[in-house]
């Protein structure tokens, strides 16, 4: 194993500075130009006196532009004050953009069908949420239901087109053009480690001096002995498709480029866009000997319990660590949780930004909206203008939500109103726009969100960035290959088997289920878009 464990770390290290690298170009390609300085002298017409002027015959009067309707279709429950937020969010948008807004949320449950139906059906629709896991942004893309946006964002929203680096809209962009917008929010995914902050201060655990999951460990085994628990929290599928693993592939330098498929992936610094089977990858054996060490010494448990039983485990204090996507402000989201105080950390260096972070939630405008730029001028404002986004978030000022410190962008709710009474909390400002411009919810997050933002474009971009996987032609073999993945990688994952006789059976087992064709297809895909 340490011929394994030398060669990824070496990896780690020169990411980091190909991280650099990118950050730096990034920003050089972002500055902006220069405002050039007037070159034209004021004309005599403008310099005479205003009596002079006032001879001249008054200008006809422009007639007013017609209010365009626009409707914004998405998923979420109809809150009791919709129409009063509705009209308060068009109080500023026909002035100011000639444009009336209905808000149109549709349950959950029902989103993705209706939506589906509407565009199958050829049915008007102005701006629709999209994203990959609902009315699919891929699917939308293939079947011509959405306007491209190449023109329209420069033209129409130049605010929100200027508020991320190009390098980060191309995540967006799909058979050559980009048809959506994206929600600013967390792209990267800094996976890193959360400790209780009394345990923390009572072992002394300096988090500044861990760079590695597997510098935890010392820590770790002090908390076991001195608390005669096992600090870690595992859960029974913590290993399967859908738990956090030791393999999170962007922590080893790995694009996934389709979390379904799980098993296969580029690294993100490879300009020959080679797709490699993660676990035939030195990465996958360290990261599952890092595992089964854990286990063997009665960190992580070894029977795990189900997913609700450890998770109250953590609120009763019988787990003290996790390893997640520790984003900023991430420790207000865990007080929530699990009723501790957290330290978190970020371990993943360099970020990697890729196409799945970047296009996890979007919106379209439709192929059949008869007034694109009026849609785009909405979503404009909904990204840029703080009062427009927030009503659509929290509500309105004094009812749905108040100021708790205005000077740290701090908001809650009025007294006696809680989430659950308000007439208006969607709870959802991922959906709707520019995360960043939302009031913070807890006094932990303060001074999460120029953090978070500096994180997305300070990432390293994937070189398959903007590449969309289409599964359609190995679906038979992704199912396949799911099951393999329950029946033979869970156990690897969870440190219940030597991953030294285990990996290669599983490798075995992959390739028995079609793995290969899948391989095949993606570097076919890959290599055409790499083509252009």
């Amino acid at each position: 194993m340490s011929e394994h464990v030398s060669l990824s770390i070496s990896r780690r290290h020169f990411l980091r500075l190909a991280g650099i690298g990118a950050t730096t170009a990034l920003v050089v390609a972002c500055a902006p130009a220069a405002t050039p300085a007037p070159t034209a002298a004021p004309s005599a017409e403008s310099e005479k006196p205003a009596a002079e002027t006032a001879t001249q015959a008054p200008a006809a009067e422009k007639a007013p532009e017609e209010i365009v309707d626009i409707k914004y279709t998405y998923a979420g429950i109809v809150p009791t004050d919709l129409a009063e937020v509705q009209d308060a969010m068009n109080a500023i948008l026909e002035p100011t953009i000639n444009t009336h807004l209905t808000l149109e949320p549709i349950d959950w449950g029902a989103f993705n069908d209706k939506i589906t139906m509407r565009f199958a059906a050829g049915e008007q629709v102005d701006i629709a949420f999209t994203c990959p896991w609902t009315n699919s942004y891929v699917q939308n893309v293939a079947n011509g239901n959405l306007h491209p946006l190449d023109d329209l964002l420069p033209a129409k929203a130049p605010g929100l087109w200027a508020s991320m680096p190009e390098s980060t809209w191309e995540a967006a962009r799909a058979k050559g053009k980009i048809y959506a917008v994206i929600n600013q929010q967390i792209f990267p995914k800094p996976w890193g480690v959360e400790v209780r902050k009394d345990m923390a201060e009572k072992y002394g655990l300096d988090l500044a001096a861990i760079e590695s999951w597997e510098d935890m460990e010392p820590f770790l085994k002090e908390v076991r002995d001195g608390e005669g628990i096992t600090p870690e929290y595992w859960a029974q599928g913590t290993g399967g498709n859908t738990g956090d693993t030791y393999f999170m592939q962007q922590y080893w330098g790995i694009d996934p480029l389709d979390d379904a498929v799980g098993v296969v992936g580029i690294y993100a610094d490879d300009d020959d866009l080679k797709v490699v089977l993660s676990p035939e990858s030195p990465e996958y054996a360290q990261a599952m000997a890092i595992t089964l060490k854990l286990v063997e010494d009665g960190i992580i448990p070894r029977d795990p319990l189900p997913a609700e039983e450890a998770q109250a485990a953590v609120r009763a204090g019988k787990y003290i660590y996790m390893h997640h996507v520790e984003k900023p402000g991430n420790e207000a989201e865990l007080m929530s949780a699990f009723g501790h105080e957290w330290v978190i950390k970020n371990l993943t260096d360099p970020l990697i930004l890729d196409t799945a972070g970047a296009t996890a939630t979007l919106n379209g405008i439709g192929a059949s909206c008869p007034s694109p730029d009026n849609a785009m001028l909405v979503l404009e404002m909904l990204n840029t203008n703080v009062e427009v986004y927030t009503l659509i978030c929290r509500g309105i000022e004094g009812k749905h939500w108040v100021w708790v410190d205005k000077e740290q962008n701090l908001a809650g709710f009025p007294e006696g109103v809680t989430g659950e009474t308000s007439g208006y909390n969607p709870g959802s400002d991922w959906m709707f726009g520019n995360q960043f411009n939302a009031p913070y919810r807890d006094p932990v997050q303060v001074g999460a969100w120029p953090k978070t933002k500096e994180m997305n474009d300070t990432a390293m971009p994937s070189k398959a960035l903007g590449f969309t996987f289409d599964r359609t032609p190995v679906q038979n073999e992704i199912a396949q290959i799911t099951a393999v993945k329950a029946e033979y990688g869970q156990l690897i994952n969870d440190g219940q088997v030597d991953p030294e006789t285990a990996i290669p059976e599983y490798i075995d087992q992959l390739k028995a289920a079609g793995v290969q064709a899948i391989i095949d297809e993606m570097q076919n895909q890959l290599d055409a878009w790499k083509a252009g």
